[in-house]
This record gives structure tokens, C-alpha cells and sequence, in this order.
């Protein structure tokens, strides 16, 4: 026969069985919601890292229109660098960020010349990389393309901001020459003077003083024209400019806790820029 204590017992239990049911069911709901809110959260993040992607053309054809043609660096600059936008806004309650930073191709070390006497002036991992990526790199050259056969703690693309570090993609160029039917071109206002140096150097081009000079004081200036006439045959490698017809960019899109960052390259067609190359960062 069971006694009145036991049926309190046997009641507590049930109570505490139920209790615990309840509590757990609850947790249950509470984690589904929770990782409900945070997949919509990241959802409606990364549709605004892309409407930031869409919308930062806008910006960068205004630079590319307005100041690309007037740049300079001071000579011990290291990189062809210069910050667009850094601009902090909200969207739809959440706070969102993009950076726009550009990167001056025709400061860079020419592709189809990344060797032989201008190959002291890039780091040691981008002529291996070049190497290891093969036709395919003269073909359809990118930076993905040295992403892929990296190995080790090699640096492709450039950071957001500028770093004791020189990646490869801030000082060998995808798209210099622009066009297959261009000559390479070296932006004597940009590039790093070790570069220019270089290139004056191998081609016989002359004295840099009043390139530095002018670097030094901020001015832009024209490298002119060879000082000696040349054959065909003996035609410089890389010819100096003053202005650019290939710039890359790095886009970070910030928006709540997602970033998301892609490199654009642009062209000058002759009548306009034109977005020849866009890849996703994902190192």
C-alpha cells in the first residue's frame, strides 16, 4: 500500500519532470530563434555588402575622372597607393563601412617585364608565384591566379591599409600594358622610386633629379621624351608617362559584423574607364 508521502514524493516528481521539460523546450526555442535572428542578421549583412559593392562605381569613375591623372607620391613612398573613401554610414539599423583604396598600376612593375633587371625592385615571392601559375598568367594574368599557387606566408593582394609588408599585387601589375596592343608604361609621379630608378637605368633614359625634385615638392612631372632617338628594334621596354591607364582597387564593404572585399581593376579605353577585372579577397 502506498503512503500519503510517497504519492507527495511520486507528485514532486512529475512536477520537477515537467519543470525540466519546459525549461529545456524553452531553451530549445530560445536557441532556434536566436540562430534565426543571427542567419537573418547575416543575410541582410551580406546583401549590403553588396549594394556597398554596387555602389562604390560611382566613387571610383569620379577619381578615376577627376584626380587620377594628377597624382604624385613623395620618392621614398614604397607603393602606388592612395585612399579614395573611407566613409561610416547606417543602413537599415546597422552600421556599415566602405573603404575605397586605389592602386596605380602603371606604378608598378610592368607584367610582361617582371624580370632581368627590374626583378630586385619586387619581393622575393612574386617571381616564384609568377613561375608557378605559368601560361595561364600570360594568358588571363590575375591575382587569383597567384592566390592559388601561393604557398607559405606569401602576401597576394594588398592589406586595407598600409603595412610594413608589400604584397605582391601593390607592386606587379596584372594590367600593364592595358591593352595586348599597348606598349608597358611606367608612372614616373607613383612608382616607387627604386623602379624608376631602374628603368631609367636599363633604357638609358638619363638623370631622375628632377624627378625626385619635383616628387620631393608634391609636383607632377613629365618624364619627356627619350633623349635619344631610337630603331625599332631597339625600342625601350618600358616607356615613362606622367599619367596612368590602368588602376586596381581594393573594396572593403563593412556592414554589421560581415566584411567582404574585392579587387577591381579599370582601364582606359580612350573614351571613358572601363571595369575590366573583379575578384573576391579571400585571404
Amino acid at each position: 500500500m502506498t503512503r500519503p508521502a510517497d504519492h507527495r514524493g511520486i507528485a514532486l516528481l512529475l512536477v520537477l519532470v515537467a519543470l525540466v521539460l519546459s525549461v529545456t523546450a524553452a531553451a530549445g526555442l530560445a536557441r532556434v530563434a536566436a540562430t534565426t535572428r543571427l542567419r537573418h542578421d547575416a543575410e541582410a549583412s551580406t546583401h549590403l555588402t553588396r549594394d556597398l559593392l554596387k555602389a562604390s562605381e560611382a566613387p571610383i569613375l569620379d577619381w578615376l575622372h577627376r584626380h587620377a591623372g594628377r597624382m604624385v607620391l613623395p620618392p621614398e613612398a614604397v607603393s602606388p597607393r592612395f585612399l579614395v573613401l573611407d566613409d561610416a554610414i547606417t543602413l537599415r539599423g546597422l552600421a556599415c563601412r566602405i573603404t575605397i583604396t586605389a592602386f596605380d598600376q602603371c606604378g608598378m612593375a610592368p607584367t610582361a617585364q617582371a624580370e632581368a633587371h627590374l626583378s630586385a625592385t619586387l619581393p622575393g615571392d612574386a617571381q616564384r608565384l609568377v613561375a608557378r601559375a605559368g601560361d595561364e598568367w600570360n594568358e588571363h594574368p590575375g591575382l587569383d591566379l597567384l592566390t592559388a599557387v601561393r604557398s607559405g606566408t606569401a602576401s597576394v593582394f594588398p592589406e586595407q591599409g598600409a603595412t610594413d609588408r608589400i604584397a605582391v599585387g601593390e607592386c606587379l601589375a596584372t594590367h600593364n600594358p592595358s591593352r595586348r596592343d599597348r606598349p608597358a608604361t611606367l608612372n614616373v609621379n607613383t612608382a616607387p622610386f627604386d623602379l624608376v630608378a631602374a628603368v631609367y637605368a636599363a633604357n638609358d633614359f638619363g638623370s631622375t633629379d628632377a624627378i625626385v625634385d619635383a616628387r620631393a615638392q608634391g609636383r607632377v612631372v613629365s618624364p619627356g621624351a627619350p633623349r635619344a632617338p631610337r630603331t625599332r628594334e631597339s625600342r625601350p621596354s618600358v616607356i615613362p608617362v606622367s599619367m596612368s591607364t590602368a588602376w586596381a582597387f581594393r573594396i572593403d564593404c563593412h556592414a554589421g559584423k560581415i566584411r567582404e572585399s574585392w579587387w577591381c581593376v579599370y582601364v582606359d579605353t580612350g573614351s571613358n574607364w572601363e571595369r575590366v577585372q573583379r575578384l573576391a579577397i579571400t585571404d
